[in-house]
């Protein structure tokens, strides 16, 4: 799956270990790690506002879909406030 916005690198923040700021997670690199405890691969795509890739056993991809639409409703509510 594509994680991908202007806040695509806060938005797994909350249930992953890793730095997934461009400074430590640049363009390219790709990492497995763990992503509300699921298992996962990471691969950062060319542009930091791109996002990156989010691979996951099918089995798991239903279970991390509503994580981070979960996770992401924080940022919705925000982005609100902020514009208004």
């Amino acid at each position: 799956m594509l994680v991908s916005g202007p806040r695509a690198r806060d938005l797994p923040a909350h249930g992953c270990p890793l730095d997934l700021y461009p400074r430590a997670f640049r363009a390219g690199r790709c990492a497995q790690t763990t992503l509300a405890r699921t298992q996962v691969v990471l691969f950062a795509r060319e542009q930091p506002e791109r996002g990156f890739w989010v691979l996951v056993r099918s089995s798991f991809a239903g279970y991390l879909t509503d994580w981070l639409l979960d996770a992401a409703t924080e940022y919705v509510r925000t982005d609100r406030r902020e514009n208004a």
